[in-house]
């Protein structure tokens, strides 16, 4: 039976995160003399390009500080700090073969795996490819500085990305820890061990840290192991500040359990899909990243230049037979310099991003129970199916304004050009005697916003912001869905226009954003399978869509010990004009994998060296597919963190305790959009608990 459902905007499960959401907002209202007034503290932002205080920039952005980031989390995924962020949605904290699925208002939500749509930064070093694909699995989860989210139009001056940007600062060696380490336990086999060697000598500072996971795994087949370096230094020299950051990550085995349908789901929550296991569906990654960057005063500004360069060996067997084990080795390397200096009362920002992928893929063909029509016979990994080289080249000018027009107001104006050249050599078709699919495709992409703030009364900011990006299918979005190499020559860019309007509030004790806005998309980028095949996945342009929403963000310390902060976020994501793959007319659908409502509430108490933080995420329903005709519930999942510090001299030592999903709800953690067989489902675990503590000398 088909199930529809009319959603309207303020009606059934909407009104109660609204009503709570406005509530903590609205609890300002108590008397002055109730609370301590704190001394505020200015912010300044980086991930806007120029670095700028919170509270001249006109455009929505969220800063996790590294408590709220980092204490007594199990860093298991991105998503555990930026929960907390509104207007971003992330699923998939549990299947490590696929990665975190990271969203920024509807961007990125079409990902089968990793994030689309966003770019992704870890200390100034791009995790996101030229092409626009990101991973996060060399991020250094428990060892971050803070990570700002810059959300909606502002993230125009990256170039590739529709979404927003997400920039993680990792330690450097100041306020260092000393020498240690840690041990954490927890649920289903989840174990880590971490090393930590921090030194600041004045002019010279370092932070080094180690760590080894391991988890058995809620499902069957979702055994993940990994091993992490990363090696941080900052250096004070005459000149300037030379930063180096060299990263390692070796994940020799994340298994992927696959997705099952919803009668799979009830019958066996943990069971993997039937295919995942018989192929043992799981995949391999070895990265290293090295990157240098230098900062120095040049005349009357300053200038600041980067190079980087990672090396990631990939391969993956996926859960369904056919051409489904993939490999790539990839080499992605770029220089990026910037220039800024005062002109008047505009502060100007000038700059060049060169960045180039390298991917040399592979797809061969698993068979199993005759399914794949394999030649090599059953079961074959040696029959290849697709060996092509991968080659993009990105270069981005930009140029970035910011001018104070007298005390009260401020002007952010941005444009940026790019230029995208995507190619491909077949070395496959020679071999097999088919037509050479070798060929190249060149995107030239201007990109521009204009922002203008208001400091209309000493605590409060008004602001609206325009904008245009544009996003290009990534390598695996280009997959020809007649089969074999090459570019899917129907599939286009996406392009989109934003404009967004906001308000905020910064006092010592309250700080509050809200913020709508309105996108409008051409040609967006959304997946397909087809039925009854092997489960790949394909795309195409999906004519126009509309993404509307409002967002509320609250952080309230009612008295010295209680701090108390909410997220809220509403949209209205739909297809506005869209024929399916099956000749199916979509106008009017909501985007699937997306809820309509989100809302995040923290309570957390601190005294003296215990610490006590109760977290609670619900988010609503969401449709599975194009069509509409099936969708998840909406869903709670109750968190908590507790703990205590002891310092004895030069001894820290901490130790603390997690428990997620306290009321052990039967959640979703991921949806396989618009599977083909209708194996949408991959489920969360329950009560889930964890134990941990970390010890240092030297600090």
């Amino acid at each position: 039976m088909v199930e529809r459902r009319v959603d309207r905007a303020f009606s059934g499960k909407l009104r109660w995160p609204l009503f709570t959401g406005l509530l903590v907002a609205g609890s300002t209202g108590l008397a002055e003399d109730d609370v301590p007034v704190l001394d505020p503290v200015e912010i300044t932002v980086t991930a806007p390009r120029l670095a700028t205080p919170l509270a001249d920039l006109p455009a929505a952005v969220s800063r996790v500080d590294e408590r709220q980031a980092t204490e007594g989390r199990q860093g298991l995924q991105l998503d555990e700090s930026l929960n907390r962020v509104p207007g971003l949605f992330a699923q998939n904290r549990y299947n490590f073969a696929q990665d975190a699925r990271i969203s920024i208002r509807g961007f990125g939500s079409r990902a089968p795996f990793g994030v689309r749509g966003l770019r992704i930064l870890q200390d100034g070093i791009p995790e996101t490819t030229p092409d626009g694909q990101s991973q996060v699995d060399a991020i250094d989860l428990l060892n971050l500085r803070d990570i700002e989210v810059l959300r909606g139009p502002s993230a125009a001056l990256y170039g590739n990305a529709s979404g927003g940007v997400i920039s993680a600062r990792t330690r450097d060696g100041r306020d260092p820890r000393g020498f240690g380490g840690g041990v954490m336990l927890g649920s289903y086999g989840y174990r880590r061990a971490e090393a930590i060697a921090e030194q600041d000598h004045g002019t010279h500072r370092y932070s080094l840290t180690a760590h080894d996971f391991a988890i058995d795994g809620y499902r069957d087949q979702s055994t993940a192991e990994k091993r992490y370096l990363r090696l941080h230094t900052a250096s004070e020299l005459e000149a300037g500040t030379l930063n180096f950051h060299l990263r390692y990550l070796d994940a020799p085995r994340t298994d992927d359990p696959g997705g099952l349908t919803r009668e799979e789901m009830r019958q066996n929550r943990r069971a993997a899909a039937p295919l995942a296991t018989a192929l043992d569906s799981t995949q391999e990654a070895e990265q290293l990243t090295t990157g240098l960057q230098w900062e120095q005063s040049l005349g009357p500004g300053e200038l600041r230049l980067g190079g980087f360069w990672t090396q990631r060996d990939y391969a993956q067997q996926l859960p369904f037979p056919g051409d489904s084990r993939v490999a790539y080795e990839r080499d992605f390397y770029g220089l990026n310099a910037q220039y800024e200096q005062d002109i008047g009362p505009t502060r100007v920002l000038t700059g060049i991003d060169l960045e180039e992928q390298r991917d040399d893929r592979t797809r061969r063909c698993t068979d199993i129970q005759g399914q794949a029509n394999c030649p090599g016979g059953t079961p074959s990994i040696d029959d290849l199916a697709l060996h092509q080289r991968e080659r993009a080249r990105s270069r981005g000018v930009f140029v970035q304004t910011d001018t104070a027009l007298g005390s009260d107001w401020n002007m952010v104006l941005g444009a940026r050009h790019d230029r995208i050249r995507m190619s491909i050599d077949d070395h496959f078709s020679d071999r097999v005697g088919e037509p050479d699919r070798s060929d190249a495709r060149t995107f030239r992409e201007t990109s521009a916003m204009a922002g203008l703030i208001w400091h209309f009364q000493p605590d409060y900011r008004a602001y609206v912001n325009v904008a245009t990006n544009f996003e290009t299918p990534t390598f695996t979005e280009f997959a020809n869905p007649e089969g074999g190499g090459g570019f899917n020559d129907g599939l286009d860019p996406q392009r989109a226009r934003s404009i967004e309007v906001g308000i905020r509030r910064e006092t010592g004790r309250l700080a509050w954003d809200a913020s709508v806005y309105a996108t409008r998309v051409r040609d967006e980028i959304a997946p397909f399978e087809e039925p009854n095949v092997d489960g790949r996945t394909f795309y195409t342009n999906a004519g126009r869509t509309a993404r509307n929403g409002f967002e509320l963000a609250v952080d309230w310390s009612a008295t010295e010990q209680w701090t108390l902060s909410s997220a809220l976020s509403l949209n209205d994501f739909r297809y506005r004009d869209f024929v399916d793959q099956q000749g199916e007319r979509r106008d009017g659908n909501r985007l699937p994998g997306l809820p309509r409502e989100q809302l995040f509430v923290e309570a957390d108490w601190r005294q003296g060296p215990y610490f006590f933080t109760v977290d609670a995420l619900y988010t609503g329903g969401r449709y599975v597919n194009d069509a509409n005709d099936e969708r998840v519930g909406g869903q709670t999942t109750l968190n908590l963190r507790a703990g205590r510090h002891w310092q004895d001299g030069n001894a820290h030592v901490e130790a603390f305790v997690a428990a997620n999903n306290l009321l052990d709800a039967d959640n979703v953690d991921n949806i396989r959009i618009n599977d083909g067989n209708r194996r949408y489902y991959e489920p969360a675990p329950g009560l889930t608990l964890m134990a941990g503590m970390r010890m240092t000398f030297g600090r």
